[in-house]
């Protein structure tokens, strides 16, 4: 058991790839939204891993008065009952911050030229190539992270669109220091 069992409207929604900037993301995933129907909840399934496992998006969310959503990994953080727990920043921080210290100084700078991809709006295969071939080290994959910190900048810049939006989180990834 993972994802919970309830009433949820499932959806595919894997096409995220092809949307190149931080207005074309937020713009499509609002007309996804805006075609939902009134009093139902929906699931939708952004992001297959290698593992089979997925990550995805319910809604609506507890905040914004509707206009949010809360991102799941698939069995990757568990609540004690079994079902998935929405992951926060500092699943990812800290994830980060531990790689640090066992990532030599340019494997560090690799991983973080390939978040800085995500942050452009880039693909995860794009990713990669600027990532290089980076040392498994204890901690999540990166493909989870990655994945991940897309999800994360998307939710701020449908969150704070007139604001900073993705930056807020890029910063504080930029923040880590040993």
């Amino acid at each position: 058991m993972a994802i919970r069992n309830d009433n949820s409207i499932n959806i595919e929604l894997c096409n995220i790839e092809s949307y190149t900037t931080r207005d074309a993301v937020r713009t499509f995933l609002l007309q996804q939204w805006a075609q939902e129907n009134v009093g139902n909840k929906y699931r939708y399934f952004v992001e297959t891993l290698a593992d089979g496992s997925r990550i995805y998006l319910e809604r609506p969310g507890r905040l914004n008065k509707g206009c949010d959503f809360v991102i799941y990994a698939e069995n990757k953080y568990l609540w004690k009952n079994g079902n998935d727990r929405p992951p926060d920043h500092d699943f990812v921080l800290d994830d980060l911050r531990n790689k640090k210290q066992m990532l030599t100084p340019t494997h560090w700078q690799n991983l973080l030229k390939g978040i800085l991809v995500i942050y452009n709006c880039g693909t995860y295969s794009t990713a990669l190539q600027q990532m290089g071939k980076l040392p498994i080290v204890s901690g999540h994959s990166y493909e989870l992270l990655l994945k991940l910190i897309r999800w994360f900048f998307n939710e701020q810049d449908v969150t704070y669109w007139s604001g900073q939006g993705r930056a807020m989180f890029y910063n504080a990834i930029q923040s880590i220091y040993l």
